[in-house]
């Protein structure tokens, strides 16, 4: 049996270990066999999820659910695999923790669950099982969304009811905060403008003589490019840990935006938002507030990123 161990920051537990016939450390999510009795039956698959769980990691799981079973390799072996989701995690008592079997070095890794996904998308974990568990747990992510009554299922249950429903964890950079910010004020006509008239006015002063001029030709050329504003943005968002730096969970569906991280949670219909950019990479959400919301447009695969401007255009906030 496989398991996929989610705690309460949506971090996935994974385990590294060397395995002799790929003659490599694998890194894996925790597994292991069904033990057979002395009459030949085989354990319970929950059972035996539960001990590996322990052994290989030290935790224990308040919430258990099947996900799958699936033959692992059905050309030379009966081998059926049980998947299973366990939530509600919390450490095992260290007098009566179940350990490693004797011939096993585990090396226990924790990994957001979207920089897991990642990894399996750019060939870091190689074995079935793994891939398949966190496949299997990313289509949970992307279906979970609001029931037609209204009502917003646990993120961590993997209950899922909007067919344009996903749920993406991130991590945003102040680069790319930055780089937003500059980007969005190299659409501003009114910027553009002034920057043009500076550069005229002061390279007409610069070809008179004034070199001190091109200090002004140069601030012109930023205006225009939107690089003046760079300095500005990183100053405000370098101390704004609720933007940068912190994981924030997006979810998005019919209803509109939900965020969650350490610093805020909360939800907004679309007609909150009044425009959404689509610019260096991310896209801001506008609120009729005037602050916007930016998020990284490498936090969605290529499906979510279509479901989003699915949504976007069916709420008329398509970016031109």
């Amino acid at each position: 049996m496989a398991i996929v161990a989610l705690d309460v920051d949506d971090r996935v537990a994974l385990v590294r270990q060397w395995r002799l016939p790929a003659d490599a450390a694998l890194l894996e999510i925790p597994a292991g066999g069904l033990d057979i009795g002395d009459d030949g039956s085989k354990e319970d698959p929950e059972i035996a999820a539960r001990r590996e769980l322990e052994e290989e990691t030290g935790l224990r799981a308040g919430t258990w659910r099947k996900l799958a079973a699936f033959y692992s390799a059905p050309g030379f072996t009966d081998e059926l695999m049980h998947l299973f989701l366990a939530t509600d995690l919390a450490p095992a008592a260290a007098d009566g923790r179940l350990g490693p079997d004797e011939d096993e070095r585990l090396i226990l890794e924790w990994r957001p669950w979207r920089a897991a996904v990642e990894a399996v998308e750019r060939g870091e974990i190689r074995d079935a099982k793994s891939i398949v568990g966190l496949l299997w747990l990313e289509r949970l992510r992307r279906d979970v969304g609001r029931s037609a009554a209204g009502t917003a299922p646990d993120a961590r249950d993997g209950v899922g009811t909007g067919a344009d429903a996903l749920t993406v964890t991130y991590r945003m950079t102040v680069g790319e905060a930055v780089r937003a910010a500059v980007g969005l004020a190299r659409r501003s006509m009114g910027i553009r403008l002034l920057g043009l008239f500076t550069v005229a006015i002061t390279a007409i002063a610069a070809l008179a003589g004034d070199l001190i001029s091109l200090v002004g030709v140069a601030i012109g050329l930023a205006m225009v490019t939107g690089w003046a504003v760079a300095p500005i943005a990183w100053w405000q968002f370098r101390k704004r840990r609720d933007l940068v730096g912190a994981d924030t969970t997006l979810t998005v569906d019919e209803a509109g935006l939900g965020i969650d991280s350490s610093f805020t949670h909360g939800r907004a219909t679309w007609d909150n938002y009044r425009k959404v950019h689509d610019v260096a990479g991310c896209l801001l959400f506008d609120n009729a507030a005037g602050g916007s919301l930016i998020v990284p447009k490498r936090a969605f695969t290529a499906t979510q990123l279509g479901t989003v401007y699915r949504l976007l255009d069916h709420h008329g906030l398509l970016p031109a």
